[in-house]
């Protein structure tokens, strides 16, 4: 037994062929010295190594008793197979929080990475600076609002009401995880079709209305609307350059008639 592929402690084979540890510990040491060495390596190799199911440095398998595996069985599969969190697992299931918590980081360590989306290696450190800070529950959670929202022509306020979700913390997670879909929300189309922030159209839009239809510069529009004009020049040429051509129509029509 003690010579097989698989590592057992003398004490393990004690124990299952129902002699003495002691006495068995004894017999190796004298009778069989190539044996005791050749274990002495393995635990050597073995040093600060943790990996799961494999022997450690002090001879023992790196692994949970089978009672704690019983213990913790129900709610690993509920945390295998669904997107629940790990408390709500713990909390339907009836275990300690903390408890399944410690088992998840100290045997399933590979689970915990795979829902946030980061690199494992077993025995290797795991760099949890990588973390996407998020979890398949909350991702769940949003992903018909996020569906909806993608489909257009709803702003976020109103899907999140749709959905029964909290607008702030709605935008704050497509902030964070839907960086694109975020920004397009921000925007609105003009009647060129293209794609402006909807906070500028507010900003600008009684000052652009006096450009299409009076002589009034762009810098004298801006000094009354109290806003840069270079900046507002800029945004007329970028968004609506036909506006600008017809403002200098418009003053050159003016000129001629005076």
């Amino acid at each position: 037994m003690l010579q097989a592929d698989r590592y057992i402690t003398v004490q393990d084979a004690a124990e299952r062929c129902n002699v003495s540890y002691s006495g068995l510990e004894q017999h190796l040491i004298f009778y069989h010295k190539e044996l005791v060495e050749n274990r002495i390596k393995i635990r050597k190799q073995a040093l600060k190594q943790q990996c799961k199911g494999k022997i450690t440095g002090r001879g023992t398998l790196h692994a949970p008793t089978p009672e704690i595996v019983g213990k913790y069985a129900e709610a690993l599969h509920l945390y295998r197979t669904t997107p629940m969190s790990a408390r709500k697992t713990a909390k339907q299931t009836g275990v300690s929080i903390k408890g399944f918590y410690e088992y998840l980081q100290t045997w399933h360590k590979d689970l915990v990475c795979g829902r946030k989306g980061i690199p494992y290696e077993e025995g290797k450190p795991v760099d949890w600076s990588s973390v996407r800070r998020y979890n398949p529950a909350t991702a769940a959670k949003y992903a018909e609002a996020i569906a909806r929202l993608k489909e257009g022509g709803l702003s976020t306020a109103k899907v999140a009401a749709e959905f029964g979700l909290h607008p702030e913390c709605f935008r704050q997670y497509l902030k964070e995880h839907e960086p694109e879909l975020y920004a397009r929300q921000g925007m609105v189309k003009t009647e060129s079709g293209r794609s402006m922030a909807n906070h500028s159209m507010g900003k600008y839009k009684e000052a652009l209305h006096l450009y299409a239809t009076t002589t009034e510069s762009v810098k004298s529009l801006a000094r009354r609307f109290g806003f840069n004009d270079c900046s507002f020049g800029q945004f007329i040429k970028r968004h609506f350059p036909e506006l600008h051509e017809q403002h200098q129509k418009l003053v050159q029509q003016t000129k001629k008639t005076d």
